[in-house]
């Protein structure tokens, strides 16, 4: 996120796929700064409504890492107070590996797996509430989609094989781009029906 430019956005944007895929880890400052990163969460959340300002078709994905040595409760409790603002539209989130050898192998306070697993659920049921309900959003609008497959595709807020699918009507052809209109929405996938003229 700190090589996030004013400049890089705007060329994001003028693609016409404004997809953000940030790699934000934690939002809590005195975790980042132990895993040397940059940035916290009210950074973050300033550089996403900025996005958005510009665009408010923006999507936004990012990853987090639950159980990093040293997280408190305090900093679990700011991710995900962070999610709730940000609303994001996909986020993954992952448990602490400890490697040999790594900066953080040897780092005090190292969280036991089974609370960063419970983190990581918290985190992600929250999160998965919060897809739905943008992914909710979306029905009754018009959109373009890439057909991947027969009765499949996506549009620019769905990265290939990771996000949401869109289903479309079987005799579909990989490779069309078709006008379509979003006529449900289930979890993390769309519905979708070719768009009348």
């Amino acid at each position: 996120p700190s090589g996030l430019t004013d400049e890089l956005i705007d060329a994001v944007l003028g693609t016409g796929v404004p997809y953000f895929d940030l790699s934000l880890q934690h939002v809590s400052r005195p975790l980042l700064a132990r895993m040397r990163r940059w940035g916290d969460g009210e950074r973050f959340l300033r550089r996403i409504a900025d996005i958005r300002a510009a665009d408010g078709q923006a999507t936004f994905r990012s990853s987090f890492i639950l159980g990093y040595p040293g997280e408190t409760e305090r900093d679990h409790d700011r991710l995900l107070e962070f999610l709730s603002e940000a609303q994001l539209d996909w986020a993954g989130f992952f448990p602490f590996s400890n490697e040999a050898g790594t900066h953080a192998a040897d780092l005090p306070d190292q969280v036991p797996a089974t609370l960063a697993l419970e983190r990581l659920r918290e985190c992600a049921e929250l999160q998965d509430g919060i897809t739905a309900a943008r992914r909710d959003l979306m029905v009754g609008e018009r959109r373009q989609v890439l057909v991947d497959a027969p009765g499949r595709g996506r549009t620019v807020h769905e990265a290939p094989e990771i996000d949401g699918i869109v289903y479309l009507p079987d005799d579909t052809v990989a490779g069309e781009l078709l006008h379509v209109v979003v006529t449900a929405a289930v979890g993390p996938d769309l519905y979708a029906v070719r768009a009348g003229r």
